[in-house]
């Protein structure tokens, strides 16, 4: 039986090292990279407006109450907001996979209550932002929730 060489497994050994380099190169250039936002700029210029929202939404005297059902996801306002003209707009955002993002439109009910159906959402994590004026008063507030199904 011939004994291999330090020369020869040195030429293996870098060989190897190369190969698995190469590998790791290819895998990470074939990894789908989504961005939170494709316009993450202009969002950025207008980011102290979102500063100013979200206290006005942490000054409120309740926060808005979420639930999470087998139909979809229960939105309760504060009370505040009952009866109230409130415009705005719901946007579920899914991190892994930003094909799956969905945004409706706020209609709250006379008792500041809204429904959003799943049937547009999928099982998973979503980030779930949540703009609004009422009174000329901006409002922001971000939630992180699970859809099951």
């Amino acid at each position: 039986m011939r004994k291999i060489g330090w020369g020869t497994k040195i030429a293996i050994l870098y060989i190897g090292f190369v190969v698995l380099v190469i590998s790791m190169v290819v895998v990470s250039m074939n990894q789908k990279i989504d961005l939170v936002s494709e316009d993450y700029y202009p969002k950025e210029l207008v980011f102290q407006n979102q500063i100013n929202s979200t206290n006005n939404a942490n000054a409120l005297l309740d926060t808005i109450a979420n639930k999470i059902t087998v139909n979809g996801v229960d939105l309760q306002f504060p009370q505040e907001f009952k009866g109230k003209n409130v415009n705005g707009k719901i946007e579920f955002f899914r991190p892994s996979d930003a094909t799956k993002d969905f945004t409706t439109d706020i209609k709250l009910d006379s008792t500041a209550h809204q429904f959003i159906s799943s049937k547009g959402l999928i099982s998973g994590k979503y980030k779930m932002q949540i703009s609004w004026e009422a009174d000329k008063k901006t409002y922001y507030s971000v939630n992180t929730i699970f859809i099951k199904k």
